[in-house]
């Protein structure tokens, strides 16, 4: 439990136990307490009264669980990148994950009243170039947390030099590895690193100072360079020589899953990392970066602090727990399905989900019947009456929330009675003009291998049919819905 007496402001962390998240707590500590937020019930143990940081069990994809755990925090730091699986069935991109989490989280922040948020995103190229996956959904993300009422501070970083890190430690195991190295063309691009130390120097001073608040910084410690000059650099202070071969293209499929293979860094991880130094990123002149100058880690010094006495980088803090984590994800065998669609102009979340009942009906042409009793919850019944596949009911929360409308799957043959239930949601975000359809949680009757290969490939072949029918949506039936206030 956190100590009420302590006068130090309470600040909410997601993302708080990965590399960034453990450094800001060792190195914050002196001015804040933390409330870690994890989905891991391992973190939570393993650090129960061995830390001064309260751990909380917290499903971030639960808008209400997110709200509980913010009160009494004055100010967030979010960390989430949804790149790593958080079930054992993912139907998705982390693009459409990291809209949905960071809603939730600038949501939450605003209900429990915080004060003021500071996000970590990436460094981006320069104004019109386009950007990566893995840009543009952190340049969402920046976009989605500024959509409310709360101060959010944005830090863009590109490699973050430190022991754990993942780039890091990608970077320094390639070397290590790898006597001949094929560069492909993404590796001439500039990049600029900095150090973790660095970081957490932003980050204090950015909840300290209320003239910082609210604004956007590049961070950019070490030189500038190629990641090709950057691979050098990194042999030379490891005394390697590694000899390397210059290749005309990116190749990001085939250079993924070699990176992975010897850098011991997940595909799911390399990919975007991969993508986004396609570009030339490097810091912009700030007032912040400008505070930092003075104690800026050179390069060479963050490869001496992150790596062991024979060269190796020190490992992430939360390799602790992945593997019972993923055993965890496991055993539990539940699914998560996220879709991105077009947002008919003028609806709110009611009509979307009245339209996916109707369209599902006449779709299936009597053989599935979507009916929904007084009480708004909803059931998909086959064999006329007899059958009910699911049951869904409306959760308290979205009843007056015109770009929400959320449900818990209560019943039907083919769920499982599981606590905590499966949810079934529609959000609207008309400022990206597209809604998010997801289920999180959700529970299958059928044994795992026959629902992986039969009910969750009919779920995802139904949900795009439902985004391509919105797609086509008559303009005028959009134009007679009621206009979705900002």
């Amino acid at each position: 439990m956190p100590d009420l007496s302590n006068p130090k402001p309470l600040v909410a962390v997601a993302g708080a136990s990965g590399f960034v998240g453990s450094h800001l707590r060792l190195r914050l500590g002196e001015a804040f307490r933390f409330r870690a937020l994890t989905r891991s019930p391992n973190i939570v143990e393993r650090n129960q009264g061995t830390s001064s940081t309260e751990w909380r069990h917290c499903d971030l994809y639960s808008l209400p669980k997110l709200t509980e755990a913010f009160e009494g925090c004055e100010y967030g730091i979010y960390l989430v990148h949804s790149m790593a699986p958080s079930s054992r069935l993912m139907q998705g991109n982390f693009e459409d994950t990291d809209l949905i989490l960071a809603d939730n989280f600038i949501r939450a922040a605003e209900a429990a009243g915080m004060k003021h948020v500071v996000y970590l995103s990436g460094l981006m190229p320069e104004e019109g170039e386009s950007v990566s996956s893995h840009l543009r959904s952190r340049r969402e993300v920046e976009a989605v947390l500024r959509s409310r009422s709360l101060k959010v501070t944005v830090l863009r970083a590109g490699l973050i030099f430190g022991p754990g890190g993942s780039s890091f430690s990608m970077l320094v195991n390639l070397v290590n590895r790898l006597p001949i190295m094929l560069l492909p063309a993404w590796v001439h691009s500039q990049t600029q690193s900095i150090d973790i130390e660095n970081v957490c120097q932003a980050f204090l001073l950015a909840l300290e100072e209320d003239t910082l608040a609210g604004g956007t910084y590049d961070l950019g410690g070490h030189e500038p360079m190629s990641y090709r000059d950057l691979i050098l650099k990194t042999a030379e202070l490891l005394g390697r020589k590694p000899k390397t071969v210059n290749f005309p293209l990116n190749c990001f499929g085939l250079s993924k899953h070699w990176v992975a293979v010897f850098s011991g860094v997940e595909p799911a991880l390399v990919g975007p990392l991969q993508e986004s130094l396609q570009h030339n990123l490097q810091a912009k002149p700030n007032v912040l970066l400008d505070r930092l100058q003075s104690n800026l880690i050179s390069l060479e010094d963050s490869m001496r602090n992150a790596v062991d006495s024979h060269g190796r980088p020190k490992p992430n803090p939360r390799s602790q727990t992945q593997t019972k984590d993923e055993q965890h994800i496991r055993q539990e065998s539940r699914v998560r399905s996220v879709q991105r669609m077009p947002l008919p102009n003028g609806w709110n979340a009611e009509q979307v989900a009245e339209e996916y009942g109707d369209w599902l009906t006449k779709s299936f042409r009597g053989l599935i019947n979507a009916e929904k009793d007084a009480e708004g919850v909803v059931r998909f019944k086959a064999l006329g009456q007899y059958c009910t596949l699911l049951e869904l009911t409306p959760t308290p929360y979205s009843f007056k929330n015109i770009r929400r409308r959320a449900y818990y799957v209560s019943g039907g043959i083919l769920s499982k009675d599981v606590d905590p239930p499966g949810r079934f949601e529609f959000r609207l975000f008309p400022e990206n003009d597209c809604l998010i359809a997801s289920i999180h949680g959700f529970s299958p009757t059928l044994p795992w291998w026959i629902y992986s290969m039969t009910q969750a490939v009919a779920h995802l072949q139904v949900m795009h049919a439902f985004g391509r029918h919105l797609g086509r949506v008559d303009s005028q039936k959009a134009e007679k819905a009621t206009v979705i206030p900002s």
